[in-house]
């Protein structure tokens, strides 16, 4: 048996990222993907069994590659200026990797995920100074009481839209500041936001 090339890996992973950014989730397939990466169809089950695992493995390979960039706070610091390097990070990503983030939601916001047993787990492999921040907001009386999923979806979410709005041309930072998205966030998430 061959051995994996993590290069051609990596190509597989991104021609599948490609075709399901440029038309959809459904419109994937392995003949398309072995197309786009230059690659023959065979080799594909060299690396993953169907494509399922396919999938799956891109979902996780994008996830584990926003966490390594978004999480780089400390989680045990003061909550409020911890979430803002949060909130800048995130922005600072998305400026750069959009298509990842857009990829994530694109998964995200499909039933695919429960079909392709995605475990919460997995999901959230790398997040854990997230889930840490949320913690020490909570106990310390800064953050509104709820989970990290929900609390955290008011510092990530926003930010994503707002490049989204940037890149499309709906927005200008002139007029709509970053500094102001990470102001409708923090009246959101902390118990007493400051102007």
């Amino acid at each position: 048996m061959r051995g994996r090339d993590e290069t051609k890996r990596a190509r597989i992973l991104q021609a599948t990222s490609q075709i399901m950014m440029n038309e959809g989730i459904a419109a994937v397939s392995l003949s398309k993907i072995a197309k786009e990466a230059g690659i023959a169809s065979g080799t594909l089950y060299t690396y993953f069994e169907d494509k399922n695992d396919m999938l799956k493995a891109l979902y996780l390979d994008r996830k584990a590659d926003v966490a390594r960039v978004i999480t780089a706070f400390d989680p045990n610091g003061d909550p409020t200026a911890e979430l803002d390097k949060f909130m800048a990070l995130v922005y600072d990503y998305a400026q750069h990797h959009l298509e990842n983030m857009l990829l994530i939601r694109e998964f995200n916001q499909s039933p695919i995920l429960k079909q392709l047993g995605v475990t919460a787990e997995e999901s959230y492999l790398g997040y854990e100074p997230i889930q840490q921040l949320t913690q020490n907001g909570v106990e310390n009386g800064v953050f509104v009481p709820v989970t990290f999923e929900v609390l955290m979806s008011y510092a990530y979410t926003p930010v994503i839209e707002y490049v989204v709005a940037l890149n499309n041309g709906l927005i200008n930072e002139q007029d709509v500041p970053f500094d102001r998205i990470k102001m409708l966030s923090r009246r959101a998430i902390l118990i007493n936001p400051q102007p």
